[in-house]
């Protein structure tokens, strides 16, 4: 009779049917007699609430073997026997001739388990293996690619136990031995599921889409519960994954929460396919799946479900596997306060919707507070968007360069190779090592390290304002900024108080410090540039120009950035002894401006692209040798990288406010360093503060501030020279 295996349920989406192929590379464990002396319990990983046994306590060769629910009687229980070279003998408790045998020496998958008198064959030899997700194998020495096989997953008392080709993390092939000292086996307390569609998303409009829900048997709706996001759906495996480290403690109480992707229905009546929205959530870069988990399914979940959960992110653990796994590192990334835990397998980071660039975002972002587990197959998918293998690969060294707290296994296997049983044990022991310990972000990149001061991060320095502008410091390092909706200039003072300087701003929309302490401001409103004292007494130095941006120079002149009419470039003015002069029609929305510390090469941001303009300064502060120097990163999910204020610090980097956060550029023009802001778009950056190395961000409504170990550099600086920075 052919035999046909039937492997454990999967969940909704290819990618987890896949899931079979394992966890990694099982590490083999010469056992020794003492360590399994005694007699012992072995429960099959697939059927946790059962214990092998000899049917019917058979003492005749043939003797089948199934599984039992535990009773504590003797045949249950198995003595083993060291033969030598890590090879054992397992007979049942009640005699003492019988033995554990392959029937037939047979080879084949499916050859099923008996007993037969000892006779020391081969077939009647074992060898025990230690698997990574701490379970074993046991594998007969006749065929040692094989091991005891719980037939189909079988959580039934009979059930069919025979042997089968080994494969990583199947857990039908995977076992527990107990001993039988502890008292008969008592299964884990099992969480309840429950499931339901959900097709309210305002995120994802129109969508539908099903949940499932697992509550462990543990939870308390006293205190919040820890969270499990999984992407493509569940399985009845990954309850009993849940359900075990829960119970031994490797894990915290956690509820699971498990979404299929979403789709979009046709119209009534019409015979076609549905919108498949998983490629658009899965795949693509930014926060909107984030979002949409934490702003609506979440929420619902624990509204329908009745369910006190936590919100921290310390507290939350997301996963998936192929566009599920980059689905979850991308939640992870966009929203380390939402999720600091990530289990990835065969994480699609190729160029689907983006995902590519994740390794070089990865070194050039500041390190951000993720432990993940990822997997990848040495043959794993290869298509039109890249190697899986190749670009999974790039992903760990990238999290290795920059010091994250990361497990990655590279396994023998195709598509979905880490996955099922073995892998998710594996990886949710890892990822909740320590709890409820905060995960902490990684050193950084070198170039990181070379801005950014260890264990310093942002802080609040001012809130509530409706429309920041125009940041400047002065030569003292007071910081000055304009708040657009009071028409107001106000000030950080040196003891980080926030003071109005100047009650009425005429409309400017940004603020620079010439070389003697006076403040120039540009309006598009009144086309004026003004320059203000120290007391704030104000004087127009011209007019008829509508500055976006102004950047006094050395020697007392400013430049300024126009705003050129929709559709057209815009260009850069000089203003300097009482005469404005067109200098270059640059871009098409020219913004911010800074200039070198060794004041001969000039930065002009353009808000409409990926580009930073750089010239050179003639010694009558003309301009010449255009170029378009230096790259931005632009967010896969925007059109250009919105830059507008730009400032270098004396050392030479110069750092840009863009949608992506605070882009600092090398002096060769590539960005080095991206600096996430914690809240909304960052528009206004400087450096000031008493010691001159605070860098302040201006985002939506609030200012943010932290050290740095670059300096203060405008007109007021003194010539410095450059050095050329490290790759």
């Amino acid at each position: 009779m052919k035999l046909h295996r039937r492997y454990f349920g999967g969940i909704v989406m290819l990618l987890m049917l896949l899931s079979h192929f394992g966890s990694g590379s099982a590490s083999a464990q010469d056992t020794n007699q003492d360590q399994w002396s005694g007699e012992k319990y072995l429960l099959p990983v697939s059927a946790p609430d059962m214990v092998l046994e000899a049917v019917n306590s058979g003492t005749t060769d043939g003797t089948v073997v199934s599984i039992g629910k535990p009773t504590g009687s003797a045949n249950q229980k198995w003595v083993f026997t060291s033969r030598g070279n890590g090879q054992y003998s397992i007979r049942p408790s009640y005699s003492t001739e019988l033995v554990l045998t392959v029937q037939d020496g047979g080879t084949a998958n499916g050859t099923q388990l008996v007993l037969s008198k000892d006779q020391g064959l081969d077939w009647q030899l074992w060898s025990i293996k230690l698997n990574d997700s701490g379970k074993l194998s046991i594998i007969p020495k006749h065929a040692p690619l094989k091991g005891i096989d719980d037939f189909g997953g079988g959580e039934t008392p009979g059930s069919r136990q025979d042997i089968w080709d080994l494969i990583d993390g199947d857990e039908h092939l995977q076992w527990s031995i107990v001993s039988t000292k502890d008292g008969v086996p008592v299964p884990n307390p099992k969480g309840r599921i429950t499931t339901g569609t959900f097709n309210q998303s305002k995120i994802f409009p129109g969508t539908i889409r099903q949940y499932w829900v697992y509550v462990p048997a543990q939870y308390d709706p006293s205190k919040p519960a820890c969270v499990y996001v999984q992407q493509d759906g569940f399985g009845n495996w990954e309850a009993r994954v849940l359900d075990e480290l829960i119970a031994t403690k490797q894990m915290p109480v956690t509820v699971g929460v498990f979404v299929s992707s979403g789709w979009l229905p046709a119209p009534t009546g019409m015979d076609t396919d549905v919108r498949r929205n998983r490629d658009f959530e899965y795949d693509a870069m930014g926060d909107n799946y984030v979002r949409f988990i934490t702003e609506e399914i979440l929420p619902y979940v624990a509204k329908t479900e009745k369910l006190n959960l936590s919100t921290s992110g310390n507290d939350r653990c997301i996963g998936g596997g192929s566009s599920g796994g980059i689905c979850a590192f991308n939640a992870a990334w966009e929203r380390p306060d939402a999720f600091s835990r990530v289990y990835a397998v065969s994480g699609s980071f190729v160029a689907f919707r983006g995902a590519h660039e994740f390794p070089t975002l990865v070194r050039k972002t500041e390190a951000k507070p993720i432990r993940a587990f990822l997997t990848t197959g040495t043959h794993d998918m290869e298509n039109c968007a890249g190697d899986w293998t190749l670009l999974d690969l790039e992903m760990e060294k990238s999290l290795k360069f920059c010091g994250y707290d990361y497990i990655f296994h590279t396994i023998e296997g195709g598509h979905g190779a880490g996955g099922g049983p073995s892998g998710l044990t594996e990886g949710l022991r890892y990822l909740w090592k320590g709890w409820p310990e905060p995960v902490k972000a990684g050193v950084g990149a070198p170039r990181a390290q070379d801005i950014l001061v260890p264990e310093q991060s942002w802080k609040l320095c001012s809130g509530g304002f409706k429309q920041l502008k125009g940041a400047a410091t002065n030569s003292k390092g007071e910081v000055f900024f304009i708040d657009a909706a009071t028409n107001r200039i106000d000030r950080i003072g040196l003891d980080g108080k926030t003071q109005p300087f100047i009650k009425d701003a005429l409309h400017a929309n940004s603020l620079s410090f010439g070389p003697k302490g006076e403040l120039y401001t540009a309006s598009t409103t009144t086309g004026q540039v003004m320059r203000y004292d120290a007391a704030g007494k104000g004087k127009v130095v011209a007019e008829g120009l509508k500055g976006q941006y102004i950047m006094a120079k050395p020697d007392g002149g400013v430049y300024v950035t126009s705003s050129g009419v929709a559709g057209q470039t815009s260009s850069l003015w000089l203003v300097k002894g009482g005469k404005t002069t067109k200098l270059d029609t640059v871009a098409k929305s020219a913004t911010g401006l800074a200039m070198r510390p060794d004041q001969w090469l000039l930065a002009v941001a353009d808000r409409s692209s990926k580009w930073i303009y750089s010239y050179q300064v003639n010694p009558d502060g003309t301009v010449a040798h255009r170029e378009r120097f230096f790259w931005l990163h632009v967010a896969d999910w925007d059109d250009d990288a919105g830059t507008e204020a730009l400032c270098y610090d004396r050392e030479g980097h110069l750092f840009a406010a863009t949608r992506l956060g605070i882009q600092v550029c090398a002096d060769d023009g590539p960005t080095q360093v991206i600096i996430p802001v914690p809240k909304g778009r960052v528009t206004g950056i400087c450096i000031g503060g008493a010691e001159m190395n605070t860098l302040y961000a201006f985002c939506g409504d609030k200012i943010y501030q932290r050290q740095i170990k670059g300096h203060t550099m405008g007109a007021f600086t003194p010539w410095t020279k450059v050095d050329p920075t490290p790759l």
